[in-house]
């Protein structure tokens, strides 16, 4: 997994696009760390709030460390939340003579010959045998820019909807 020859198209989150991704969660986790006690200054009064005394409790510490560690702590979350999203996604690797598709830890691999068909659903990829059945049907990100060109391009039937 990761490696793939220079006569190969990948369709999905690369490295790169992970980990832009995960400094994004981090860096959205520093911003709402920072913003919120504005953000409870303005509602503490309210009563809808979920679990009011605990965040009020919470919120109330007058500790120095407290107006660095919130950001951290949430720094923290955001990248991982961004982690998760990164790794299950669906990944297609077109070649020549197949398709790999790695998705959720698993891989699995869609000959040339049992493709009859491949075309955009929104921004799902659906790849449907001559059969009839379905092979692949998956949001999968960057698609709609480019995997018309790439399934062409490895001279598999791709279909314009």
């Amino acid at each position: 997994m990761g490696f793939h020859k220079p006569t190969e198209t990948v369709l999905g989150v690369d490295s790169g696009d992970r980990n832009w991704a995960i400094g994004f969660g981090a860096a959205i986790g520093v911003a709402i760390g920072a913003v919120l006690p504005l953000v409870w200054n303005s509602i503490d009064d309210a009563d809808w709030v979920p679990a009011h005394d605990l965040v009020s409790a919470i919120m109330s510490v007058d500790i120095t460390a407290i107006a660095f560690l919130r950001p951290a702590a949430l720094a923290a979350v955001g990248a991982a939340l961004m982690w998760i999203w990164a790794v299950t996604q669906p990944r297609l690797t077109i070649s020549d003579d197949e398709i790999v598709v790695e998705h959720k830890g698993s891989e699995r691999v869609i000959r040339r010959e049992q493709v009859s068909g491949a075309y955009l659903h929104g921004s799902a990829i659906i790849i449907d045998a001559a059969d009839g059945r379905r092979l692949f049907d998956e949001d999968v990100e960057g698609a709609k820019k480019r995997a018309g060109e790439a399934f062409r391009r490895h001279g598999y039937p791709w279909e314009s909807r």
